[in-house]
Formats: structure tokens, sequence, C-alpha cells
């Protein structure tokens, strides 16, 4: 017969066990918003083609266009969604992107001025300048690697370089 000490016993260990898993499971890293300026689009018919581009890349959800501002914005649902296919799919629509705004959540490598946002596998963001990157480096100082940083994001040589408009703690 079970006793109710050992039922206790079960179910504290169980506990203790599920709560290690959750203090040790990684934070998923990601970008996991993006707005595209897009030139070229002129007519409901061109936002509709570059919307259906953009709905074939891998986790992509919300899409929405701006006509009037020639904003293009998507929400990434899972994965590691890089700008370049995003850039490709735009190009494959028939338009040229411009400005790519992304939101990504990671872990940050380095200190100082050398920071790299982590999203996931050996993918990396060189992050660099802007409003807030005083702000990510106090973060950073503080011991709180895990963020979300908000910017302009460009490709550099071999690397791509966010500059950083908005961090917070995630």
């Amino acid at each position: 017969m079970i006793s109710t000490r050992d039922i206790l016993t079960v179910i504290t260990a169980t506990a203790v066990l599920i709560g290690i898993v959750a203090v040790a499971a990684p934070a998923l890293a990601a970008v996991d918003h993006y707005e595209v300026q897009v030139d070229g689009l002129a007519c409901p018919f061109c936002a509709y083609g570059l919307e259906k581009k953009l709905k074939e890349l891998p986790g992509v959800a919300n899409v929405q266009i701006e006509l009037n501002t020639g904003w293009a914005s998507f929400d990434v649902s899972s994965g590691v969604l890089l700008p370049a296919p995003v850039q490709a799919a735009v190009r494959d629509a028939g338009f040229t992107p411009r400005d790519i705004k992304v939101t990504a959540s990671g872990i940050v490598q380095g200190k100082g001025d050398e920071l790299r946002l982590s999203i996931g596998g050996d993918q990396t963001i060189a992050l660099h300048g802007g409003a807030a990157f005083g702000q990510l480096r106090a973060l950073v100082k503080e011991g709180h690697r895990d963020v979300v940083v908000t910017g302009l994001i460009r490709r550099v040589d071999d690397t791509w370089q966010l500059t950083v408009a908005k961090a917070k703690q995630r």
C-alpha cells in the first residue's frame, strides 16, 4: 500500500524536476517582427502579390501592406528568418526592398561596444549605435543578457548589423 508520505514525496520530486527544467530551458531566440520599406507599391494588386510572396516564407503570419507608406510588416512565429530571404521575396514579387526594421529577441554575447545578439544556432546579429545602445550596454552590464531589441538592420560585408532603437529585458 502507498502511504500519503510516499505520494507527497513523489509530488515534491516531480515539482522540483519541473522547476529545474523550466529554469534550465533556454529562451527561444528569433527575429519576431519585420517592417520592410518597399519601393514600387502602387495598387492593391501589387500589395496582394507581395503579401503572397511574404506568406511563402517559413513562419510568416499577420502580413500587412500599407500602400500609402510603402511599408510591409509581418510577424515570424517560428524559426530563424534572417533578412536575406525577406529581401529575396520582395524582389521575387517585383519590388525593391529598402529599409528593414526588425524586432529580435535572444541572448546578447560580448561586452562594451562589441555586442552580438544570438538568435538561434550559429546565427548572430551585430548590435551597434542607435538611440538605445547605451541602454542595451547597461542591461548587459547588469547581467541581463536575454533581451528584445528593435532597429534598422542592414548587411555590412558578411555581417547583419542592427542599429539599436529600442532595447529591453525579455
